[in-house]
């Protein structure tokens, strides 16, 4: 059940490709199977979520590493905690938890959409449709293995996510771009990177008996009381690919040797409650000196978001 969680927070970062289901099909996807007809503005994805404003300040030597311009300097952060689904009571300990980004200042804006995990199910929407159609239903264990082995990133998924714990907070889970985008080094040469998250209180899971005996929505309140004892923050980085990482596979794996650029901190310090869960943030937003991803999801996933916003407005 871990995987059906894992799966479907990334399903609209992954489920589109060229020749396969549009973006309005998924979004068709998701309303039929999370939609509310007595509240058809509500999220129907990733529903359960609260708001935070704060900001980013850059590293003083910025300028060395890319050529940014958003990075400059001071932003103005929007961030939305989530958890994956569209089930606005689930329990915060799925391991799928969202963590979408507005930075801003007077001239830019880029918009991050992230999870707690760092790989997909699948490459294509074909391996993705399949998997939900049968993962969760014990009269389809065989079909399940079958995909398995005909899919090594089905297994690979599901192996991952069982290692997923439930975080004591927020504040101390990692988040990661699944997407593979090309930044601009201080040459204006592209360099291709994904971006992380780190939390500068450490990643702490809580113990299974832990685990058992906390209830299933404490996340909020949890942040919520870190936000009053001070900022809650992240160190950013870029992570470079080494020239055998793919970059256009977000279902694939790289080699944990790949070397990282700091770019600042993170810096979340207001809580704001449910302000921003009607807002939404499309991936799609991107400033100068950042090339969108070339894999064939980026867009159609961007082009989903616009479709669901659009209907619940």
């Amino acid at each position: 059940m871990r995987a059906i969680f894992l799966t479907l927070a990334v399903f609209l970062g992954i489920m589109f490709a060229k020749d396969s289901i549009t973006p309005t099909q998924a979004a068709d996807f998701f309303y039929h199977k999370f939609g509310d007809k007595a509240n058809p503005h509500r999220k129907v994805n990733h529903t359960k979520g609260f708001c935070v404003t704060g900001e980013f300040l850059p590293r003083n030597d910025i300028k060395e590493f890319v050529k940014v311009p958003l990075l400059y300097g001071k932003s103005q952060v929007l961030a939305r905690y989530s958890i994956g689904g569209g089930n606005p009571k689930a329990s915060d300990k799925s391991n799928a938890h969202g963590f979408a980004l507005k930075f801003k200042n007077n001239k830019e804006q880029w918009n991050f959409v992230t999870l707690n995990g760092v790989i997909n199910s699948g490459k294509t929407p074909d391996v993705i449709v399949k998997f939900l159609e049968v993962i969760g239903d014990p009269s389809k264990k065989k079909e399940l293995q079958k995909l398995i082995k005909e899919y090594p990133s089905v297994k690979r998924a599901m192996d991952y996510g069982n290692t997923i714990g439930v975080p004591l907070s927020l504040a101390n889970v990692q988040f990661n771009t699944q997407h593979v985008y090309r930044v601009s080094d201080a040459d204006g040469k592209a360099m291709n990177a994904k971006i992380i998250f780190v939390p500068q209180a450490g990643i702490i899971e809580l113990s299974k008996k832990e685990a058992q005996k906390i209830g299933d929505d404490f996340l909020e309140k949890r942040l919520e009381a870190d936000l009053k004892k001070g900022s809650v923050n992240y160190y950013m980085y870029l992570v470079l690919a080494n020239p055998q990482d793919p970059i256009d596979d977000i279902s694939a794996t790289w080699e944990n040797t790949n070397k990282k650029i700091f770019l600042g901190t993170l810096e979340l310090k207001t809580f704001k409650g449910d302000t921003c869960n009607n807002d939404v943030f499309l991936p799609g937003v991107i400033p100068s000196g950042v090339q969108a991803p070339i894999d064939s999801v980026f867009e159609f996933r961007n082009q989903a978001y616009s479709i669901t916003h659009q209907r619940r407005e």
